[in-house]
This record gives C-alpha cells, structure tokens and sequence, in this order.
C-alpha cells in the first residue's frame, strides 16, 4: 500500500460512519472503505467510484485530498477539517443531507476525464450509460433507472467474466449486480419470471460477498450455469420466453444446498 492510498484508507477510517442515519449507509460505507484500503489498482477503484450515481462528488473530493497529499510530504495524517468535508460529501452522496459541501476546483494528477466547466460531476455521471450508473463499487444502492433487460445481462456476463479470471473487478461487478436485480424486483412493471429470477439471484449474491466466496468454484459455475439459459432469454421475443428461467430460477432458489 503506497503512501496516498495509506493516508485515504487512514483517513476514511477516522470519518465517524455513526453521524450517517441509516444503518444500511453505514454498512455501504464499511464496503467502500474496505474495497479502497484492500485493491491493487487505487486509482481504477477512485475511477470507478466517480461513475457511481450520486457519489462523483465524494469520489472527486477524495482525489483533491490526495493531491493536496501528493504536494506536501510532510502530511502524515488527516485533519478534522478533511474528515468532516468527507462526512459531508458522503452524508449528500446518500442523500442525507442537502448538497451543501462542494468540491473546489482543482486539477487532479490522475489520467481521468474531468467534467466539463458546465457540467456538474453529478450531471456527469448521470449521462454514463445505465450500467455505470446503477454500480454499487462498494455495496451502494444508486442507480434511479430500472437497467434494460441487455444492460443487465451484459453485467452478470461482465461478472462471469471477473470470476472466471479472478479478476478484482468482481466484488464490484457483485454489488453492482445486485442494485441491478433489486432495481428489477422492485419494478412494477418487470416480468413476473425476471422478478423471480433476480430476487433468488439478489440472495445468492449477498451471500456470496457475506462469507467472502468469490473464489469459490461453485459459486463460479452456478453463475455459468444460469448465465446462459438467462442471456437466451434476454434475447428471446416476450411472447416466446415461456420456460426459459425455469432451470436457472430453481437453481437459484436451492443455492444454498451446494454450500452445505
């Protein structure tokens, strides 16, 4: 763990999570410290958190303290200053508090595209395609668009992928996935089998990143095995996908067993 990366994970620590209302916030919040204290691709994390709907500004306000870090070697620790301007960016990336904490104009020294002059990074990430918007990188449920039938398929490929080559990409993919399927479930007008489909698949997810499996083969082949008759179905004609997420819903719904 390099210098910025210590300074930030040290740093996120110190913000009292307990000010967060929700006790689900202060969950995401646990999952989000966690992926950017353990990852090996720091800025690829911060870079990711930045195409998350609502949390740009948190992300961006991340990287102005890091460069103010990468200026001055004689920073070894945060400031009550920079905690509480964090809290602030987090309490209105969850949306607990009005857009009060603004992130100050700032040239960062990352290979990462800015905003531009009349476009607010909240503007930004939401004109980013479905997918990117609905990325819980750590756990956070955000995406206000129900994802299309496509983009969700194409994330639980995406994840097939990440596991298949043990890629850190997975975790992300994982929460990402899962705000995609409870987005779904909640729908009301999303296909009775689709429903049914992602709410085992939401369980199977959870309790995948619970009990840290994500190198497990069974849980690699279970996500194979429903991948296929799902990306077929996703491709099908409403009027002829009859029977097509019988096999991975049933799958789905007795997961547990191949753990046991």
């Amino acid at each position: 763990m390099d210098r910025d990366q210590q300074y930030l994970t040290t740093l996120l620590e110190k913000v009292p999570k307990w000010e967060l209302t929700d006790p689900q916030h202060q969950e995401d919040f646990d999952r989000i410290k966690s992926s950017l204290s353990n990852t090996s691709d720091f800025q690829g994390r911060l870079k990711s958190l930045y195409r998350v709907a609502n949390f740009s500004d948190f992300a961006l306000g991340l990287m102005w303290i890091l460069e103010r870090v990468a200026r001055d070697a004689s920073k070894l620790e945060s400031t009550l200053d920079e905690e509480s301007f964090v809290l602030g960016l987090l309490k209105k990336a969850f949306g607990e508090t009005a857009a009060t904490t603004e992130v100050p104009e700032q040239p960062f020294g990352f290979d990462f595209p800015q905003p531009s002059s009349t476009e607010t990074p909240l503007e930004s990430a939401a004109s980013e395609s479905p997918t990117e918007q609905s990325a819980t990188s750590e756990g956070v449920v955000t995406g206000a668009t129900v994802p299309s039938e496509e983009s969700f398929s194409a994330t639980l490929e995406k994840l097939l992928e990440a596991v298949q080559s043990g890629s850190e990409e997975r975790t992300i993919l994982i929460d990402e996935l899962t705000s995609q399927a409870e987005e779904i479930v909640a729908a009301q007008d999303s296909d009775n089998d689709y429903k049914t489909f992602c709410g085992y698949l939401v369980e199977f997810l959870k309790y995948v990143s619970a009990n840290q499996l994500f190198d497990d083969i069974r849980v690699m082949n279970l996500i194979s095995n429903v991948f296929d008759p799902f990306a077929q179905w996703a491709k099908t004609g409403a009027s002829e996908r009859s029977g097509f997420l019988e096999q991975p819903i049933e799958m789905l719904r007795d997961f547990k067993a191949l753990f046991e």
